[in-house]
């Protein structure tokens, strides 16, 4: 959540049941948050910024990693084409041999 220098001088209220408002003030305390209010703004605001098409702080490193683990993959395949190849060349070298005759 970004901290606004604007001033907020607008409200939004909404109610909530006895089991919805511990739910939320659970999940806040587990968060950190340091109030409700500010759990829910974040909350909402970081809804409107996925509608918008705006990523999250998060969304970049995730893309970022994902880039990586694909990497990782291509690399691990090639890896493992090596090491078949390798591991069948000495076969191939014997079979090879084994139809030539030697001369004395």
């Amino acid at each position: 959540m970004t901290i606004s220098l604007k001033p907020r001088n607008r409200l939004v209220n909404f109610r909530l049941t006895e089991e919805e408002y511990g739910q939320l003030a659970a999940v806040c305390m587990r968060k950190g948050c340091p109030s409700i209010s500010d759990f829910a703004r974040a909350a909402i605001l970081r809804t409107v910024d996925l509608e918008a098409g705006r990523s999250g702080p998060l969304d970049g490193r995730v893309a970022d990693l994902s880039e990586r683990v694909s990497q990782l993959e291509t690399s691990l395949r090639g890896l493992a084409l090596g090491a078949e190849r390798a591991a069948c060349e000495p076969a191939l070298r014997r079979s090879a041999g084994a139809g030539e005759v030697e001369e004395e």
